[in-house]
């Protein structure tokens, strides 16, 4: 009657501590963990409510395993004794994945993660690949800066906010399948001199920055929300095939071996268009169906003929500027302004030593003024309406531009 009385309350109660300890544990707001046994006190948490901090003075391997979610942040920042984070079930990281300052870290194994609101990964000298088997499907954002990635195989994105990839020296390979959608921005720069980057189902996107890269793959790429930029990289031809239309600028800036530009389907620039300083470029051509720039148009270069057949409406001003002695160039570009097609101040110059581009020409202007400088003539310039025009229209047509 006494153990009864006195040992099953006393039970009673010890599960209940035990059961609020177990709960507390899980319930953050923080933890932080130095080596993998400090990681077993949240082994039991299928979801941990909080910060996960890996303290700057961890050495080795830390394995984060049992937990499955961390309703947090995940963050190591300035352990430059650790050498690899593991996990064996962490699927999901609703806050920021943050690696900053691990100079010797060579392992990132996470073999179920597949959902990261933020990857901010800095300073990783010594990673060279990922080994997300799962991987890593939903993100909002990605910054992935200073590493010895190769690749950057393990991100499978379907969709991604922004992400940022620069100055990881080694990284030559970028792939990513089966993205479709960029709703803020997408940028490389400063990576190895040989990145070929192909997003081969990619639709739609915002922002799109290419620096320094040998090559880009777009194929399916249909609409881009803002503007479109290429500067300083290595390929010799570039193409969008399904590309329709920009709300921003477009831009071809440095790239000395470009030869060829392809957008067979492309009909309004949102933005200034900007060719500028693409040394093997000899001819602006392969916009067959672009009708309208809402911005200006700004080329500078070596080119010696400029064909845009369908182009009709060019909101802002143009600056053009080539060391070539073509004089039609500037005669058409003249006549096209005179007919107001060039809504805005329009320069012209064939013959010049050292083209520039001119930034204020961005902002078009109500100006009339023109000018342009002479040399041997030749064809160079097309532009034709894209409808068929009648009475004074087609007398216009016929004087400007044909």
């Amino acid at each position: 009657m006494a153990f009864t009385k006195f040992i099953l309350p006393a039970l009673a109660i010890a599960s209940t501590v035990l059961a609020q300890t177990s709960t507390s544990v899980c319930d953050g707001p923080s933890v932080t963990i130095a080596s993998s046994a400090d990681a077993q006190q949240i082994a039991s948490c299928s979801t941990y409510n909080g910060d996960v901090v890996i303290d700057s003075t961890a050495s080795g391997q830390i394995a984060i395993n049992g937990v499955k979610q961390i309703k947090g942040d995940l963050t190591c920042n300035n352990a430059t004794q650790l050498t690899a984070i593991t996990s064996d079930q962490l699927g999901t990281i609703t806050g920021t994945f943050s690696l900053t300052g691990l100079t010797i870290l060579s392992t990132l194994q996470f073999n179920s993660l597949n959902a990261v609101n933020i990857i901010n990964w800095v300073g990783l000298p010594a990673l060279q690949s990922l080994n997300f088997n799962q991987g890593v499907s939903q993100a909002n954002q990605i910054y992935i800066s200073n590493t010895e990635l190769n690749n950057v195989d393990g991100i499978e994105l379907t969709a991604v906010g922004s992400m940022n990839i620069n100055n990881n020296p080694y990284l030559t390979d970028v792939n990513v399948n089966d993205l479709t959608n960029v709703t803020t921005s997408l940028s490389f720069s400063a990576n190895g001199k040989d990145l070929e980057i192909s997003f081969p189902n990619l639709q739609d996107a915002a922002n799109l920055t290419f620096i320094n890269v040998s090559s880009v793959n777009m194929p399916s790429l249909a609409t881009v929300s803002g503007s479109m930029g290429f500067y300083s990289d290595t390929f010799q031809s570039f193409a969008a095939p399904n590309l329709t239309s920009t709300g921003g600028t477009l831009a071809f800036v440095d790239c000395g071996s470009l030869s060829n530009v392809s957008f067979p389907s492309l009909t309004q620039i949102g933005g200034g268009f900007l060719i500028a300083n693409n040394t093997k470029l000899t001819a602006i051509s392969g916009f067959p169906k672009l009708k309208t720039v809402v911005g200006a148009i700004d080329f500078a270069g070596s080119f010696g003929s400029v064909a845009m057949p369908s182009l009709t409406d060019v909101r802002g001003g143009s600056n053009v500027q080539t060391t070539s002695t073509n004089t039609t160039i500037c005669d058409l570009f003249n006549q096209a302004h005179s007919a107001g097609v060039i809504k805005g101040v329009n320069t012209c110059i064939t013959g010049k030593a050292n083209p520039d581009t001119n930034p204020s020409s961005t902002s078009g202007g109500s100006s009339s003024t023109s000018t342009s400088t002479s040399g041997s003539k030749n064809d160079g310039v097309t532009f034709y309406p894209s409808t068929s025009l009648t009475g004074l229209g087609a007398i216009l047509a016929a004087i400007f531009f044909f």
